[in-house]
């Protein structure tokens, strides 16, 4: 698949791209004016120049293999309003990390470019411009620190962005021999921009600026909103197959953002990998008598290239009702592909190329979508891959029409995916998804990815990474001052009086060493000794064990275990045995009721001092 799609893309022009020099230092202002910095051939092998050095939009349309990416991301507007050397030095710097990468790493690809320049050096340009400064010759320390609090301001709790948004002062000054004015001094000084920025206090634990995950609430009222949308599906694709509804009637458009949601939430797949499914993909297969389901994708974050992703039946189903959705604007933009190839004269050679390219790319897509991007308002929709920005709007028009008002957003799904899995491992919730996603729920990870090589194995990195974050907010929660009961609940709280040099190592090394297992009405940190499973079947067991914790979110189960104890103590005809019994759970519960804060004062009296362990 990822061999196809760079087949799609219009070759780029490379003996005429291998012909311009690597750097802009040295030459004159023609010659630097006219260095090619995109170009593609056609079919004759005739180049075409998309953009110049000294243009004021740099063109990457052809340059983007992302099936999610709207032609509008794909060029850089170089401002304007800012001095010329300003934008010469910002162009020079990051042609040449095009050009050469950073040293010891590869060049970047395009999108990585426009990024550099959208979020990092046009704003910095401004910025300086503002202060009536033309040339990064002139900036002083003050102005560096002065520039990266003002975008820790805008960018409070996200030391990612914070990275992306002072990055072009890193190539500025690596890429200073390159530039007419270059920077009089590192602008980190003795630091790094890994340490400003605040990714390195992040190592082990990257809390600030993480993808939010989407609540329990929400993921049940979203979810149970797109299965509403997709059961009436089929009806409202016979209207449309009948010609009453248009392509861009609301009601496909739910269809679409629906199904767009369940494949994201279900299967771990990133934005442009879900954009990237087409149509015939998915394939089911059986072995040791479970049906697994996959679909294929290609995977550009990585470079993997093609990969497959599990999912449930519900999804495979979901995947036959958009490829019925999908036929007809993949007819649309078949006719497309025909007009562009038996019409030169349509549009000028190269925007022709590389729509036609796009249109190739997208012909077999799902998530489709008509757009504009690109397109003169005399020449009206056509058909694309929906973008990513088009799916961010999907989704908060999601969140809305099911009843919430969270800001729903399409690469939250993979961080949930991921939570959902570890919270069905530790128990916190049913294990009702992963006998859903991993059709048993004694299947390893290990056991997982050894069933499909072509798995997106980064994927599994993200749950490991999840796990020891659940890991990690569990025992800090322990250490804060929420009530414990348990025999180690009770070890932990005394080991709150303990100070602490470094809290944060502490909870890392912790979360890495302790195994901590659920058991649905507590937690067991037993290594290698303990009950042997008992405490799973008589809940009581685990008060007073030296290996068990029980914390305020088993509160509600241990309300019911206390009622059903004072219930079978009211039953007249039990027998002697089960009375004792239930008279040493009752006060047992009781103890773990009144550690939790719910009762005021255990009573004792029927514990004979007895031990639970």
């Amino acid at each position: 698949m990822a061999g196809n799609a760079l087949a799609l893309l219009p070759p780029k022009a490379y003996d005429l791209l291998a012909d311009q020099p690597v750097s802009s230092k040295g030459l004159s202002e023609s010659e630097k004016s006219n260095i090619v910095v995109s170009a593609v051939a056609d079919t004759d092998g005739s180049n075409h120049v998309l953009s110049r050095f000294g243009d004021p939009i740099w063109d990457f349309r052809p340059y983007f293999e992302q099936s999610n990416v709207a032609d509008g991301q794909k060029y850089i507007p170089w401002p304007g309003d800012c001095s010329q050397e300003l934008v010469d030095d910002c162009k020079a710097v990051l042609y040449a990390w095009f050009k050469r990468g950073l040293p010891g790493s590869k060049p970047p690809v395009a999108m990585g470019i426009c990024q550099a320049a959208i979020a990092a050096a046009i704003p910095m340009m401004r910025w300086l411009t503002a202060l009536n400064i033309k040339g990064f010759d002139q900036v002083k320390p003050i102005h560096v620190a002065n520039y990266v609090h003002y975008t820790k301001s805008r960018l409070t709790r996200n030391a990612s962005s914070v990275y992306d948004s002072l990055r072009i002062l890193d190539f500025l000054w690596v890429f200073r021999n390159d530039t007419s004015s270059p920077l009089a001094a590192c602008p980190w000084g003795d630091s790094s921009l890994w340490r400003v920025s605040g990714l390195a206090k992040q190592i082990g634990r990257t809390e600030t600026g993480k993808t939010p995950i989407i609540p329990p609430d929400v993921q049940a009222k979203v979810f149970n909103y797109c299965e509403e949308i997709l059961a009436a599906a089929p009806g409202i694709l016979n209207e449309r197959d009948a010609g009453r509804l248009g392509f861009r009637n609301p009601a496909l458009v739910r269809i679409r953002d629906a199904a767009l949601y369940v494949l994201s939430i279900t299967s771990g797949m990133r934005n442009e990998e879900a954009i990237g499914v087409e149509a015939g993909s998915w394939r089911s297969e059986v072995r040791d008598g479970v049906e697994f389901h996959w679909v294929a994708t290609t995977e550009h974050k990585t470079g993997k290239g093609k990969v497959e992703f599990l999912i449930p039946e519900l999804t495979v189903k979901v995947l036959d009702l958009m490829w019925r959705y999908a036929k007809p604007l993949q007819e649309k933009l078949t006719l497309e592909i025909a007009e562009l190839e038996c019409n030169p004269t349509h549009q000028d050679m190269t925007d022709r190329m590389v729509r036609l390219a796009k249109a190739k790319r997208d012909a077999q897509k799902l998530f489709l979508c008509t757009s504009m991007s690109g397109q003169s308002a005399s020449t009206g929709y056509h058909v694309d891959a929906l973008s990513n920005a088009g799916s961010k709007v999907s989704f908060r028009r999601l969140a809305k029409a099911a009843g919430t008002d969270w800001q729903l957003a399409p690469h939250q799904c993979r961080r949930t995916y991921a939570r959902n899995i570890v919270e069905s491992r530790m128990g916190r919730s049913s294990l009702v998804f992963l006998k859903w996603q991993f059709k048993h729920s004694s299947m390893s990870m290990t056991q997982l990815y050894a069933s499909n090589p072509m798995q997106d194995a980064s994927l599994f990195d993200e749950v490991l990474e999840e796990m020891t974050d659940f890991k990690v907010d569990l025992i800090e929660s322990w250490l804060g001052e929420q009530s414990l009961s348990g025999g180690a609940g009770r070890e932990i709280k005394k080991a709150r009086a303990i100070t602490l040099k470094s809290r944060t190592a502490l909870l890392a090394e912790t979360a890495a060493q302790v195994h901590i297992r659920a058991t649905g009405h507590g937690w067991c940190l037993a290594q290698e000794k303990g009950c042997g499973g008992a405490g799973l079947y008589e809940a009581t067991r685990c008060v007073g064990c030296k290996n068990g914790v029980i914390d305020e979110s088993f509160t509600d189960i241990w309300k019911g275990i206390y009622e059903q104890q004072i219930e079978l103590l009211s039953i007249d005809d039990a027998g002697p045995a089960v009375k004792q019994r239930a008279e040493r759970d009752v006060q047992w519960a009781r103890q773990v009721m009144v550690d939790l804060g719910v009762l005021l004062t255990p009573d004792t009296s029927n514990l004979n001092g007895a031990s639970n362990e």
